[in-house]
C-alpha cells in the first residue's frame, strides 16, 4: 500500500474544548487523509480515571473504530493517551493496526535513549496516570509529570470549556516540563502523553533543547511511514 493511500481513523472522546493546530482532533494537524468519529460513551472523566475504563466505554471505542475501518481507514488511533490501558482489547477487536497512545512508544524510546536514563512523560493528570495505564508498554525508567497544577490547559480540558488562552496554556506546559527536568536533569528526551500537548511541542524543544515525542511521533514510528504531522 502506498503512503498516499493510507487513511487514518481517529476515535475521539466526546468533548467540546478547542483543538488548536497540532491537536490530534484538528483536521489541519494531519498530513495524511484522516477521518474522525466520536465514541459517545468516552468522556474525559470516564477515560482519565484511576480505575479500569468501564466496559461500555471500551465497547464505544471499539464500535467507533470498527465504523472507521468500514469507512476505509487503514489504521486507528485515539484522542486520549490514557487509551493505552485498553490497547490490547482494542487491537484484538480490529482487523487493522492501532496506535492507541503515544505511550506505545515507551519501549522504543527506552531502548533508544537508554533504559537507565529517565524518560519524562508529560501527562494531563499525574495524580491519575499510573503503571496500569501503560499496560505492556511500561518501562521502569518512566517518570511522570502532570500539567494539573499548571492552570489553563488542564482547567479547559477538565471543565470542557470552549475558550482556551493559548499563551497561558503554553506557559503552563513549559512550567510543567521544567519541573520534570529539574527533578531528572539527565533526561535525554520528553514524551507527551496527552494528545492536546503537541501544539506546544515546538516551544518545548526550543526552550529545553531536547527531542520531544508525541502521538504523531508514535503514528510515524509504529505505522512505519512518515507524513502524519502537518505542522512544524
Amino acid at each position: 500500500m502506498s503512503q498516499n493511500g493510507f487513511k487514518l481513523g481517529v476515535v475521539m472522546l466526546a468533548t467540546r474544548f478547542p483543538r488548536p493546530l497540532g491537536d490530534i482532533g484538528n483536521p489541519e494537524s494531519h498530513g495524511l487523509p484522516v477521518e474522525f468519529l466520536v465514541a459517545p460513551a468516552a468522556t474525559t472523566s470516564s477515560v482519565v480515571s484511576a480505575h479500569a475504563i468501564p466496559t461500555d466505554v471500551v465497547d464505544s471505542f471499539i464500535e467507533a473504530a470498527k465504523t472507521l475501518v468500514d469507512r476505509g481507514c487503514h489504521g486507528i488511533t485515539t484522542s486520549c493517551g490514557f487509551a493505552c490501558g485498553i490497547h490490547d482489547e482494542l487491537q484484538a477487536a480490529l482487523p487493522v493496526p492501532i496506535v492507541s497512545s503515544s505511550l506505545n512508544l515507551v519501549p522504543h524510546l527506552a531502548s533508544r535513549f537508554g533504559t537507565n536514563t529517565p524518560l519524562p512523560v508529560i501527562t494531563y493528570d499525574s495524580q491519575v496516570l499510573s503503571k496500569y495505564h501503560f499496560g505492556r508498554f511500561w518501562a521502569p525508567n518512566v517518570v511522570v509529570q502532570g500539567i494539573e497544577k499548571s492552570g489553563e490547559l488542564y482547567t479547559v480540558i477538565k471543565g470542557d470549556k470552549e475558550i482556551l488562552d493559548a499563551s497561558l496554556a503554553e506557559r503552563g506546559v513549559l512550567e510543567s516540563v521544567e519541573k520534570a527536568l529539574s527533578r531528572y536533569p539527565t533526561s535525554k528526551a520528553i514524551l507527551l502523553e496527552c494528545t492536546n500537548l503537541p501544539p506546544y511541542r515546538q516551544a518545548i524543544e526550543k526552550y529545553f533543547g531536547l527531542p520531544v515525542f508525541d502521538i504523531f511521533s508514535a503514528l510515524e514510528t509504529l505505522f512505519d511511514r512518515p507524513g502524519f504531522r502537518n505542522f512544524v
